[in-house]
């Protein structure tokens, strides 16, 4: 897998510069086409043929702030793209910003979104789109926190638990992988975990990370509670500058009202993390 086309949101919120960076030196890395997305934050329901209110109407004078605000955003990934010297364009979607993403990331190798910041009010709930991206376009979304952090991929920590999920993500992030000077596979195992208690679980990954030119050290722990904070503490302890794991790895219905690993990690992390379904 190779990152051709980066989709990145583009908004006029505070962290959207160093988004905009993160994602601007992904795809100068990669060689890959840079996509810079910007909603109105208008669900499509209200125009679904695209934007008719008339100039001087009382629907222009609400609707037509926020299209100048989504054009301003585009006109920053404009500046930051021909700053780092990759190439890009921009589109302006009359949508939610989740919406948006999501059918545009369909044609985009990886999405790059902002962590929600409770601090920063803004049209739409943002914990909900790094999820709602990942799950409905199917494409591995890069999430940049909102504390100062490093630029990923050095040091990568990948949670492993066997599942679909787990599986995508790691394969999501090879190209990654490839660049980083460690890769280090964690696997937090119970004792109901018959897959993981199996050892040959560790030499089939390492033999398959080493056919993508991947070496990494592979970890299994025994903890049966909490793996989102112990996830986080590991990559604080180790100096991790991206996380990877399966986002949803338990029922949605679960991890929606209960939490779970993704929400406690996507809500927590100083460091960039890659998820994917």
């Amino acid at each position: 897998m190779h990152y051709k086309t980066i989709l990145v949101h583009a908004d006029l919120s505070r962290h959207a510069p160093e988004r905009l960076r993160q994602a601007a030196r992904l795809a100068g890395a990669h060689d890959a086409h840079l996509m810079g997305v910007a909603a109105t934050g208008v669900s499509r329901a209200v125009f679904p043929r695209g934007y008719q209110a008339h100039a001087g109407s009382l629907e222009a004078s609400y609707f037509e702030p926020l299209r100048d605000s989504a054009a301003q955003a585009l006109d920053h990934v404009d500046t930051v793209a021909r700053d780092a010297g990759v190439s890009q364009e921009t589109r302006l979607v009359w949508d939610l910003a989740s919406d948006a993403l999501a059918r545009m990331a369909r044609f985009a190798d990886l999405v790059v979104v902002s962590q929600y910041d409770p601090d920063e009010a803004l049209t739409e709930p943002g914990w909900r789109i790094p999820e709602y991206v990942a799950i409905t376009s199917a494409r591995p979304v890069l999430v940049i926190p909102c504390a100062s952090a490093p630029e990923p991929g050095r040091y990568v920590l990948v949670a492993w638990n066997g599942s679909r999920e787990s599986s995508a993500a790691l394969q999501a992030a090879l190209p990654l992988m490839r660049r980083a000077a460690r890769v280090c596979i964690v696997s937090f195992r119970s004792p109901d975990d018959a897959d993981l208690l199996d050892d040959r679980w560790q030499a089939d990954l390492a033999a398959y990370l080493a056919r993508h030119g991947v070496e990494a050290d592979i970890v299994a722990l025994d903890q049966d509670i909490d793996h989102g904070h112990a996830l986080l503490a590991m990559a604080v302890a180790e100096a991790v500058d991206l996380i990877v794991m399966g986002c949803y790895g338990h029922s949605q219905f679960r991890e929606l009202f209960l939490g779970g690993v993704t929400r406690t990690v996507l809500r927590d992390t100083t460091v960039p993390v890659l998820i994917a379904r």
